[in-house]
């Protein structure tokens, strides 16, 4: 139950395949932007999903039927992706009703300090009515990066158990060819909003020598950030150089991975970054910042690892585009290898089902 991420996605496909004679439900909120999703996967028979019609202002959209399919389903757990919505009160209610069932949170870096700046008062206002509650009498809270997990002990959140189980991906496999020749294709596929740094990042390419390169942006996002980021293309002169899209999904994504030569991910906060390990799987080098949990990067030379600062990512742009063909394909494969034995979306499902059968007494 939360919104259609990569990772929730892919951590309940993992779990119909580990648990198939259980029914398995995802329940969101109708979204526009994440309509395309199921043609990037294959739902296993036991797996359904279920967009309900939301109403109401756009800071706190709902479901008028949301709790209604939630007893109609009838679930022994319920796995929460997110906060600060509908979702949290749907949960909180299903969870004094049914305090025997299993109710574990996956905050998705919603409690991270920066994020939480973010529309503060609203965000105080719905902690003291409904958050602290929910998290109190959760069964579990589910950490996806080391980073989220130490904030949350830091915070000193009433948590009875703070799982550390990272996002799983389906590794790729794709059929594509990769090209022989350099494409110069610097990518970022993300949602476009101020946390995941464009702002900064367009500064940092003012007056830049791209050396052939081109950046291409893909992501949905809110009209006027997306109309602040498109003049900032034009202010800093680089209608030439950088190309503002829509978002991708399915084999469109694929073919945008498979003929990049690198990845950028220039966020302020990330509770994983996804988007990261779907690049990487695709043996591009990545680009991102000290702000993400993926300091693997500078450990083991997978690309470029900064501070989310104007001189840091102008300087590892330079170095990203003076590199040859086979020093990008050297980090690629390096990348790809790395990703390939760690973050296998069955592994992580797996480890996610052994954390709910020890909280549980039933024996799916």
């Amino acid at each position: 139950m939360g919104g259609l991420a990569t990772g929730i996605i892919t951590l309940a496909i993992g779990l119909a395949k580990h648990i198939p004679n259980e029914k398995h439900l995802i329940l969101v909120q109708e979204d526009n932007q994440n309509s395309s999703f199921e043609e990037e996967y294959t739902l296993p028979k036991n797996l359904s999903v279920l967009k309900l019609k939301k109403f109401g202002p756009k800071l706190y959209p709902f479901a008028l039927d949301m709790q209604k399919n939630i007893n109609k389903f009838n679930p022994d757990v319920i796995y929460l992706k997110g906060l600060w919505r509908q979702t949290s009160l749907e949960a909180y209610y299903w969870k004094k009703k049914n305090p025997s069932k299993i109710l574990i949170i996956s905050p998705a870096g919603m409690l991270q300090p920066l994020p939480l700046k973010n529309k503060k008062f609203l965000k105080k206002l719905s902690w003291f009515l409904i958050e602290k509650r929910l998290l109190k009498i959760s069964n579990a809270i589910h950490s996806v990066s080391k980073i989220e997990r130490d904030s949350i002990l830091k915070s000193k959140i009433p948590v009875k158990k703070n799982i550390y189980i990272p996002e799983g991906m389906i590794i790729n496999n794709s059929n594509l060819d990769k090209k022989n020749i350099l494409s110069k294709k610097l990518v970022s596929i993300s949602r476009i909003d101020p946390i995941k740094g464009l702002e900064t990042l367009l500064e940092s390419c003012k007056n830049l020598d791209f050396k052939e390169w081109k950046f291409f942006i893909y992501g949905n996002g809110d009209m006027k950030y997306i109309n602040k980021i498109k003049n900032l293309i034009t202010k800093y002169k680089l209608e030439d150089k950088v190309i503002l899209n829509d978002a991708i999904f399915g084999i469109n994504k694929e073919i945008v991975l498979n003929d990049a030569s690198a990845f950028i991910l220039p966020s302020f906060s990330e509770s994983f970054g996804i988007a990261i390990a779907e690049a990487m799987s695709f043996g591009i080098p990545v680009l991102t910042t000290t702000k993400t949990p993926w300091q693997v990067i500078k450990k083991k030379k997978l690309g470029w690892y900064v501070e989310p600062e104007i001189s840091s990512l102008r300087k590892a742009l330079k170095d990203l585009f003076k590199c040859s063909q086979k020093e990008l394909e050297e980090i690629g494969a390096r990348s790809k290898l790395y990703i390939s034995k760690r973050y296998d979306y069955m592994t992580t499902s797996n480890q996610m089902k052994e954390e709910i059968l020890a909280l549980s007494k039933t024996k799916f």
